[in-house]
């Protein structure tokens, strides 16, 4: 099935490419990130994407969890107005910008080198033309 579902595979790597890109842009908190990341990796698996791929995306999306975890206690024990309580720490931040390099890798091997493009295999292959 997930051969046949090139379209559906391309719509899903897109969205969660989208949702790296909004995060690192900060339009999209580290909450909702890592909500994100879990019901299209999720997406992925019912499409019948490969077992040891969905491993490395769930491992990965089970490191944003980690850290958004790690902040969201920090911020219950911070004091009331502390600014700073939520915030990530820079190994938090390390951390997640390995991970997101990681995951933009994976997905890499799972998006069609063809453009998502109906028409394009109806198009006529450009062919170049030598003249010695």
């Amino acid at each position: 099935m997930f051969a046949s579902s090139t379209p559906l595979l391309r719509f899903v790597t897109d969205g969660l490419m989208a949702s790296i890109d909004c995060y690192l842009a900060g339009t999209l908190p580290l909450h909702r990130f890592a909500w994100e990341l879990s019901a299209r990796v999720e997406s992925l698996a019912s499409l019948g994407a490969p077992s040891r791929t969905l491993t490395r995306l769930r491992w990965l999306h089970r490191t944003v969890e980690l850290v958004h975890a790690a902040q969201s206690a920090r911020a219950a024990e911070g004091a009331p107005g502390t600014v700073d309580a939520g915030r990530l720490t820079g190994d938090e931040e390390n951390t997640l910008t390995v991970a997101l390099a990681d995951f933009r890798a994976v997905l890499a091997t799972l998006i069609p080198n063809d453009p998502l493009d109906p028409a394009g295999a109806a198009r006529p292959a450009t062919v170049l033309t030598v003249v010695a």
